[in-house]
């Protein structure tokens, strides 16, 4: 296996001048989109440090990472960041995004531009500021002796109980997920609607990226969602670039099982092999990783997040990865 890179995308919340461009164009677009609610939570760009500690677990489980980019706008650079460690990148949304979709706040348009971030490796894996490196860990992890992606997909049977439909469809997350299935249904006839991403570190290839970005069945769609400053109903998530490279023989997708959900649906602890593969919710990492070990993890933020619990989680990620990796200062 040749090189691989890592892609971050991470947003500093907290910033004044992105609280007033964001407040501002909110406004805006409201008033001509039908913006998602759980796009506009502030927990969806709050930052709690997760970004710091995802490096520390990617510097002491995946050392054979290539190179490290960190995708993020508004100027902003994590305050605690070595910027002259020759392994990390910044880069800024306007190195790959047009001109007249910027500024955005849409992390699913985001997405949808990350194969033209400069110098980036055919084979990279793509990750959000909340999800961690657990173990040591091998490329073949990620990638077969082939180059093809080896993606973790849990059984979605709700959204393959309705079908296409999407008005039956209440999740605005899965909503992207059955987007994404029904574009690939139209275009090569497969059905992939039992499958939903794990939601962690995943594994793409590049060309085939781009070559899904510019299918002509469905570069219209990635144009106009790239241009959508915040998520709508009517967006594709990342899950299709899996999908496109698994019809086209470039991914091999394994199952994950769940585990029963906890009370809370708070935390998101993502799991493969020795442990299931199962995402495990929880009031609290800590409380979860009692229970399981694996390879990696995913704590998630939402608008249901106490300050109490976000502090037992920063605690728990602290005591985890307590020694400075080369990328601080």
């Amino acid at each position: 296996m040749k090189k691989i890179d890592l892609v971050y995308m991470w947003v500093d919340g907290s910033d004044k001048n992105w609280i007033t461009e964001k407040n501002f164009w909110l406004q805006k677009i409201k008033k001509q989109v039908a913006v998602c609610h759980d796009s506009t939570v502030d927990a969806r760009w709050r930052d709690n440090d997760e970004l710091k500690f995802a490096l520390r677990s990617a510097e002491k489980y995946a050392p054979w990472i290539n190179h490290i980019f960190i995708v993020t706008g508004f100027g902003q650079i994590p305050k605690w960041l070595n910027t002259n460690n020759p392994k990390i990148t910044i880069v800024s949304h306007e190195q790959i995004m047009p001109a007249d979709s910027l500024p955005t706040f849409n992390s699913v348009a985001i997405e949808m531009c990350i194969m033209n971030i400069p110098n980036l490796s055919e084979h990279f894996l793509l990750a959000n500021d909340d999800m961690f490196f657990n173990k040591p860990l091998t490329p073949d992890f990620f990638y077969d002796k082939q180059g093809r992606a080896i993606v973790w997909y849990t059984q979605n049977k709700k959204i393959s109980n309705v079908g296409y439909a999407m008005e039956m469809v209440e999740s605005d997350y899965r909503k992207t997920i059955l987007m994404a299935a029904h574009k690939l249904h139209k275009i090569f006839g497969k059905k992939l609607l039992q499958m939903a991403p794990a939601h962690n570190i995943d594994p793409y290839i590049k060309s085939s990226m781009i070559q899904c970005r510019n299918h002509p069945l469905l570069v219209q769609h990635f144009d106009m969602q790239i241009r959508n400053k915040f998520r709508t109903n009517w967006e594709l998530q990342r899950w299709i670039f899996n999908l496109y490279d698994f019809v086209h023989g470039r991914a091999i997708l394994k199952r994950a099982r769940h585990f029963k959900r906890a009370r809370h649906f708070l935390y998101n602890i993502t799991h493969h092999h020795e442990c299931k593969n199962a995402p495990l919710y929880c009031e609290n990492a800590e409380r979860a990783m009692q229970h399981v070990n694996p390879p990696l993890f995913c704590i998630n933020d939402s608008a249901n997040t106490s300050d109490k619990v976000r502090q037992k989680n920063w605690e728990f990620l602290n005591k985890k990865f307590p020694d400075k990796s080369q990328f601080e200062i």
